[in-house]
């Protein structure tokens, strides 16, 4: 997807109107670190509208003005939420500025300021001091950016809708190929965390940036990944999985079902060798091997089209070539 399709699929996402402004006194009780995770729970649910993504809130740099980043090729979007304490404090407007100035110092294409904060609550009134600030950033030029008030945001996390495909499409913020929600994959499922991951990254962190350069990191680096796509699989199967309707848990089975024989016949070929071996992840689009069971369903369309093909020119190609195109 390109920068201005995620980027469109975000305005839908983040631009759903006006609440009112008894609506906005919700903030007044909830934690900053509940209005993150609120947001990303929000993008994690649409995050198959946004192609590729990474959706990342944890080693954001929440003093630094990001909560929260998205980070797809090429493409690095920070969003930075400002509660009702942070509007509350007598800087305010220079906080957030500062912020501001901080956060475009990481290379982000695009920066989304999200005031959650009650327009006023029994001692002060804040409605001029939001305003005032959201008229001096809609000044800034040369920047990227989107900065959403009180009655915009507790539109979207209060009681968090569910964008449609549908609205999408009619938005013209998606085009006819983009995934449904019965179609997702492990890719497009919330990233995976707990302390076994935590561990082994920072095992993995001990090898540095050249961590390959070593066997001892090239193993730390394969039981991470290993750990990482074991999680993925089982949230896959125990949250995603159960919410599918039986034809396409059915569709999913057959699939791979299809897939798994032909790569055995692919493997049980007289010609197959170690340089098929070496081809293989090209022709599975990268998918790795064992994430096949849990990928998307036109991961798994484009796949066994692909192995099919494999098989064929395998097939019907001389002898003398055939290891040349495997």
């Amino acid at each position: 997807m390109q920068h201005q399709g995620i980027e469109a699929v975000l305005e839908c996402l983040l631009n759903r109107g006006l609440g009112n402004e008894d609506d906005t006194k919700w903030f007044a009780g909830v934690r900053h670190d509940d209005l993150i995770k609120a947001l990303l729970d929000y993008l994690n649910a649409h995050r198959h509208f946004l192609g590729y993504c990474h959706i990342d809130g944890r080693q954001a740099l929440n003093d630094r003005g990001v909560d929260a980043v998205i980070s797809a090729s090429g493409f690095k979007a920070g969003f930075q939420i400002k509660s009702h304490v942070d509007v509350a404090e007598p800087k305010f407007a220079a906080n957030v500025k500062r912020q501001f100035a901080e956060a475009l110092s990481y290379g982000l294409d695009h920066y989304y300021l999200l005031i959650c904060s009650p327009l006023s609550d029994e001692n002060k009134d804040f409605r001029m001091k939001i305003a005032h600030l959201l008229n001096e950033v809609a000044l800034y030029q040369n920047i990227v950016f989107d900065a959403y008030g009180p009655l915009n945001t507790v539109t979207v996390l209060k009681h968090p809708p569910t964008v449609s495909r549908d609205e999408l499409l009619i938005r013209k913020a998606i085009s006819n190929d983009c995934l449904h929600e019965y179609e997702k994959g492990y890719e497009h499922l919330p990233e995976v965390d707990d302390f076994e991951i935590r561990a082994a990254e920072e095992i993995l962190d001990e090898f540095g940036e050249d961590w390959w350069d070593s066997k001892a990191g090239a193993e730390a680096f394969e039981k991470l990944q290993k750990l990482v796509h074991q999680k993925q699989a089982e949230q896959f199967t125990s949250i995603f999985t159960p919410t599918l309707p039986p034809e396409i848990i059915q569709q999913r089975f057959s699939l791979i079902v299809e897939i798994e024989n032909l790569l055995s016949q692919c493997r049980h070929s007289e010609h197959w060798n170690d340089h098929s071996e070496y081809k293989l992840p090209s022709w599975l689009d990268h998918v790795p091997e064992e994430m096949i069971p849990y990928t998307s369903i036109p991961n798994l369309l484009r796949i066994r089209e692909s192995i099919a093909e494999f098989l064929a020119r395998h097939l019907n190609t001389p002898q003398s070539t055939n290891s040349d195109n495997l």
